[in-house]
């Protein structure tokens, strides 16, 4: 998945993140669906923050609005510090 997602697409995702039981999620279904919402957003790595550390509390809508927002950010300028080299964000995302 190398494509970023649009806007309806990302919320889509995220409502299955922000549900997972709602949405019959297993713990590896729910890994594959944070991946998949991080790697279609400009910034993968700042679109994972958002999700799972970011405390400013907002809507969906809102955390799909600055995930957008955010500038596009390749994997290759990525440091191995920030994201280890094996991830595997780093072979779905651009």
């Amino acid at each position: 998945m190398k494509d970023k997602l649009d806007q309806g697409q990302l919320l889509q995702l995220l409502d299955k993140i922000m549900h997972p039981k709602a949405n019959g999620l297993t713990e590896e279904t729910y890994n594959y669906v944070l991946l998949a919402f991080c790697a279609g957003c400009p910034d993968p790595i700042k679109a994972r923050w958002l999700v799972v550390e970011c405390l400013d509390p907002m809507s969906d809508e809102e955390l799909v609005e600055r995930a957008l927002a955010m500038p596009m950010r390749l994997m290759a300028d990525v440091s191995e510090l920030e994201l280890p080299a094996g991830h595997p964000l780093r072979g779905m995302a651009l």
